[in-house]
């Protein structure tokens, strides 16, 4: 380990692990090294007073106040309103110490001896059902140091499993996309069933978008609402359309998708009925929802934006095997 790479160990070392981003930093050891480069060791608000002193004396720097938009963060730990949780896993997507437990529209927890209090659970929340609880600070430098050093093995412990996961999900997209021309026909499927795929997802899509515009409209009765709720509904039934008209053909038209997956051009041509479905929802969603959509029309926008990336590469590889 070069003398740089010491020095930015060294102070990392000293910083409290919350991986808050407060300092303007993603987390502790990008700061540490933007203060190895020079950078003004007084924008922690976690650490505070006791913190920037430690960084004086381990820079030779003079002492300075805290220079952040943010004051001087008590020792804290986030608790969810378990009554009031709609289970949507925003929170458990970005605590970085895996606080949170909780899955896909279930309640969640915050685990106490995990949680930093780093308070980057709150934004996500759409429903605002994160509290912040004041804890016993540690008794002294050393316990809070211990404390910080656990906070950084739980840090690193996810950092490794997202790694873990983005690695396993790689590799199950390349093992999708092996070439017709090597795969066999135990590896490509390409049943009826797998060829009408992208536009039950896209029929899906568009209905699970016009409820929620609808209960909108129930709600709030506007004539914006009205506007958009009259162009999902063109989509959602464009979209069952186009899945009626695949699962009403022929019985013979799915068997050459059997026996050469690769030049169907009936599946090509049921991929861009999805896909150009797909995108001009999403297009229609984002001009009725204007440049500063609700959260819930955030969400929305999300479902749409996810169907029509799927559609898209589902075209894209139909495209790539078809050509010559």
């Amino acid at each position: 380990m070069n003398a740089h790479a010491t020095l930015i160990s060294a102070i990392d070392a000293l910083l409290p692990q919350t991986q808050c981003g407060k300092c303007g930093h993603p987390g502790c050891q990008p700061y540490a090294a933007g203060i190895a480069a020079g950078e003004a060791h007084n924008k922690c608000p976690p650490g505070g007073a006791a913190t920037i002193l430690e960084l004086s004396a381990l820079l030779q720097r003079p002492p300075l106040p805290l220079d952040s938009p943010y004051p001087v963060t008590p020792s804290q730990r986030a608790v969810i309103r378990e009554a009031e949780c709609i289970g949507c896993t925003k929170c458990i997507q970005v605590c970085p110490t895996d606080a949170i437990l909780g899955a896909a529209k279930l309640m969640h927890t915050v685990i106490e001896s995990e949680c930093s209090g780093c308070e980057l659970c709150l934004a996500p929340c759409p429903v605002d059902c994160i509290d912040l609880v004041a804890v016993p600070a540690p008794v002294d430098r050393q316990a809070e140091r211990q404390r910080a050093q656990y906070y950084r093995r739980r840090f690193d412990a996810r950092q490794a499993r997202l790694q873990r996961d983005r690695e396993r999900l790689d590799a199950e997209r390349q093992r999708r996309q092996v070439p017709p021309a090597t795969a066999t026909a135990a590896e490509h499927p390409a049943t009826a069933e797998s060829s009408l795929k992208p536009l039950k997802i896209a029929a899906a899509m568009a209905r699970v978008a016009l409820q929620k515009a609808e209960r909108q409209l129930t709600q709030y009765g506007t004539p914006a609402l009205e506007t958009q709720v009259q162009q999902l509904r063109e989509a959602a039934q464009q979209a069952q359309a186009a899945l009626d008209q695949a699962q009403q053909a022929p019985a013979t038209a799915s068997a050459p998708a059997l026996a050469t997956p690769a030049a169907d051009p009936a599946a090509l041509k049921r991929a861009r009925i999805a896909a150009t479905l797909a995108r001009a929802q999403l297009t229609k969603a984002e001009r009725a929802f204007g440049t500063e959509p609700t959260p819930e029309q955030n969400a929305q926008l999300e479902t749409l934006r996810s169907a029509a990336q799927q559609a898209t590469h589902r075209l894209a590889a139909l495209e790539e095997r078809i050509a010559p």
